[in-house]
Order: C-alpha cells, then sequence, then structure tokens
C-alpha cells in the first residue's frame, strides 16, 4: 500500500537540485509562470512527535524553525550571549522536530548554523550527533512510515543531514591520531538496505576512536565476501531496518564468517530493528549490538578484549 500512496504523491512534486539546496515544488508550482510564490514543501503536513497531531509545515516553520534559527545566529554572532547560562542543554524534542523540519527544505547552511548554536554554547559534538542528529533521521524515517512525508521528501530531508556531517567531520578529531593497533572494521547494511547517513555517523565515532573504518560500498555480497578474504578485519558491523532483510542478513554473516581471513572476526549489528528486538543478536548469528555510535565503539573494544585480540596487528 506505501509504494503506490507514494507513486501517487511522486507524480504530483518534484525536487530541484541547486548549489547543494534542495526545493520542493508541487507540479502545479512548476506550471505556474510565476516562480515567485511558490512556498515549496511548506504547504505540506508535519507530523508533531510532541503534540501528536499534524501541522501544516508552513507553522512549524514559522513557530519552531525561524525562532530557534534566529537565536543560533544571535550565539554565533555574539559569544558572550548564552542562553543557558553556561550550562549547554541537550536539544529536546522540539528542537529535533524543528531541525528535521528545518532538513526536509534541503538548506545545509541553515541546518549547520542551527547545529552550530549548540556547539558554541559548549555542547559537546559527539552529543549534538547523537542527540540531534540522529533522533532527526529517525524522526524523518517514522514520517515516511507514518505517511507524513513522501520519498522525495524524506531523500531532501537525509541528503541535508548528510551535508551537516560531511561539514562538522573535520572537527570529530580522532581522539587517537595515530590509530590503534588491531582495530580495523568494516561497515556495512543488510542486503537490499541503504544506511548511508547512518554508516557516516557510525564511521566518523570509530574514526574519532583510532579505528580504521572502512565502509562497504553495497555494490553487492560478493565483493564484501572478497573484501574480507583479502584484508584483515577485526570487526564487522552491519546495520539492519527492516525484518524482511533478517534472513538474507543472517546468510550473509554465514558466509563472511566463512570468508574472513581472520579466524575470530567479531560481528556487530545494529540499526532501526535491533532498537526494537536486541533479541535478534543470536538469530542473526552476531556477537554484539548497540543503541547507538557511540555504543558501537565501546561494544566493538569489549569484542577485542574478550576474543583477546586488542593488542594485535594488522595483516594486509
Amino acid at each position: 500500500m506505501k509504494s503506490s500512496r507514494n507513486d501517487e504523491r511522486q507524480d504530483q512534486a518534484e525536487y530541484v537540485e541547486a548549489d547543494r539546496s534542495f526545493t520542493l515544488y508541487s507540479r502545479s508550482d512548476m506550471a505556474d509562470s510565476d516562480p515567485d510564490p511558490r512556498d515549496g514543501p511548506a504547504e505540506a503536513e508535519w507530523r508533531s512527535p510532541t503534540r501528536d497531531r499534524a501541522l501544516p509545515l508552513k507553522r512549524v516553520i514559522e513557530t519552531e524553525v525561524i525562532p530557534r534559527l534566529v537565536l543560533a545566529q544571535r550565539v554565533l554572532n555574539n559569544p558572550a550571549y548564552d542562553p543557558t547560562d553556561g550550562h549547554p542543554a541537550a536539544p529536546t524534542s522540539e528542537d529535533i522536530e524543528a531541525f528535521a523540519a528545518l532538513a526536509r527544505l534541503g538548506n545545509t547552511d541553515n541546518a549547520v548554523t542551527f547545529v552550530e548554536a549548540f556547539c558554541a554554547r559548549g555542547l559537546p559534538l559527539p552529543q549534538v550527533y547523537l542527540g540531534l542528529l540522529a533522533p532527526a533521521a529517525r524522526l524523518l524515517g517514522a514520517c515516511w512510515e507514518d505517511d507524513v512525508c513522501d520519498f522525495t521528501e524524506v531523500t531532501i530531508g537525509l541528503r541535508c543531514l548528510h551535508g551537516v556531517c560531511h561539514v562538522l567531520e573535520p572537527r570529530f578529531a580522532p581522539l587517537f591520531p595515530d590509530g590503534r593497533a588491531g582495530r580495523r572494521i568494516l561497515l556495512a547494511s543488510a542486503p537490499g538496505e541503504h544506511h548511508g547517513l547512518g554508516l557516516t555517523m557510525v564511521e566518523q565515532f570509530f574514526r574519532r576512536a583510532g579505528w580504521e573504518a572502512w565502509i562497504d560500498g553495497g555494490a553487492d555480497n560478493e565483493a564484501l565476501l572478497a573484501l574480507v578474504a583479502e584484508k584483515h578485519f577485526g570487526l564487522v558491523g552491519f546495520s539492519i531496518g527492516g525484518e524482511t532483510h533478517i534472513e538474507a542478513l543472517t546468510k550473509l554473516i554465514r558466509d563472511v564468517r566463512r570468508a574472513s581471513r581472520n579466524a575470530n572476526l567479531g560481528i556487530l549489528v545494529g540499526g532501526p530493528l535491533l532498537l526494537q528486538e536486541p533479541q535478534l543478536v543470536k538469530r542473526l548469528g552476531a556477537d554484539a549490538t548497540a543503541r547507538d555510535a557511540e555504543e558501537a565503539v565501546l561494544q566493538a573494544e569489549a569484542l577485542l578484549a574478550l576474543q583477546g585480540r586488542g593488542s594485535e596487528g594488522l595483516a594486509g
């Protein structure tokens, strides 16, 4: 049902890409000879996770997004201006809602300004990732599942969040600049799935912790198996979002263990499905799971220590 409803919505809308920004217009707007009055996605509805009702996105922009952007600009323009009285506050559910709505508009510069205000007030960057970017991505996914957003809108939003991660990456300084022996991980999505943003965030956390992190391009299973046979990985991490891919991932994990150059390979699994059903770890044939990127690093370190591989060098 979702596919057919979404196909209908995509027939009614399209997006324009220019200079890393994306704007959604209805087809009736695109046919209008005067482009100035286009409202883009502001005419769409946005279901508030905090108020449990659908609101026009234009209203969310006016009441939630714009005030926060104005405040963010004040913080960045005047470092002495601190509305938190020196105590950096974690993003609230309203902040996450506003940030997700802002991402749907596709303006990466505004999204970065929103994020930088939290950093300027002293919130550590890892907490910005875990407390703002990751929840906003999950909210976009939930809106897609609930038919509040269509595929195009969610794609625009996730691409915007990916752009924010790209901007922030140079500041995500490694805690161990020279790396740490024996720590190489390959990250991949379950067969048939694509979790580019989530894997990018996890990769950055692992690199920050001194790991050499690789992301599988998702070409095919054979390419992944060839890679683990060629290079020595301490762990392989998989992300899975849907139940329909459980059996395929279970088989792939078995095949990865058989093909791996490392006889003691550890398997870490995560993603939306594991958040709901952490007991799936055993069924998938994995060793551990994690709720977020920070916990994934801790679990990976624990697996290395338990299996006596924390101090091993890499071969190849």
